[in-house]
């Protein structure tokens, strides 16, 4: 008797440990990611969509493009330290360059690594299919990527 009332205590113990052991706060290390990078867009009336991305080792810059005129532009603080912004570069996404004549509707924007030391904008538009990466150099954005959305997403 005395056997079966010491394993039914041991039972009853051992499952009052496993409950507070599941139902406990854990003492792990909580792993949270950094933030998501995306765009921020205008819901009424602007037409905006903007983003950020390095374009020195120490300086972020703001990417801006302007969807009823189809133009994107890139500020940066001045390095005057007034806190003014200035333009460092300008874009017409309407060039041959960039999407040409055809870009129909809002492009979307994503900031991206390239390399170590590069960091480029990648400008998406949803309804031409299309995608164009851009990198500042200096005072100039280029064109350093292109492809068709359309063939790449269509079967073989």
């Amino acid at each position: 008797m005395k056997w079966k009332s010491l394993l039914v205590t041991l039972s009853v113990a051992l499952n009052v440990g496993l409950i507070v052991t599941l139902v406990a706060p854990s003492s792990e290390t909580v792993i949270t990611l950094p933030a998501a990078f995306a765009q921020n867009r205008a819901v009424a009336g602007g037409g905006l969509a903007a983003t950020t991305a390095a374009v020195s080792s120490t300086r972020q810059a703001l990417y801006i493009v302007d969807n009823r005129e189809k133009r994107m532009n890139v500020y940066v603080f001045s390095s005057s330290g007034k806190g003014n912004l200035k333009a460092i570069g300008t874009v017409d996404l309407r060039s041959d360059k960039a999407f040409g004549p055809g870009l129909a509707g809002d492009v979307m924007l994503l900031p991206g690594g390239i390399s170590s030391t590069t960091e480029a904008v990648y400008v998406i538009d949803p309804v031409g299919r299309k995608l164009i990466v851009f990198a500042s150099k200096g005072k100039k954005l280029e064109v350093i990527g292109a492809t068709d959305l359309g063939k790449d997403f269509t079967g073989p």
